[in-house]
């Protein structure tokens, strides 16, 4: 299996509380550990970030 590693638009809130949200549900520890969730996850930020790189591709 891959690595879940969201990756975030520089700067962006909405990117930032996916991350935090990634690095909860991928923590075994954690009582909100789903794997499912961090793909979705891992998803949300991408398409997100998609956005974020249309409204500004100068970065």
């Amino acid at each position: 299996m891959d690595p879940i590693s969201p990756n975030p638009y520089p700067g962006c809130d909405v990117c930032a509380a996916l991350v935090r949200e990634c690095i909860d549900v991928t923590e075994p520890a954690s009582p909100l550990f789903d794997l499912e969730r961090a793909h979705r996850i891992v998803d949300e930020t991408r398409d997100h970030r998609n956005q974020d790189e249309a409204a500004a591709p100068a970065l």
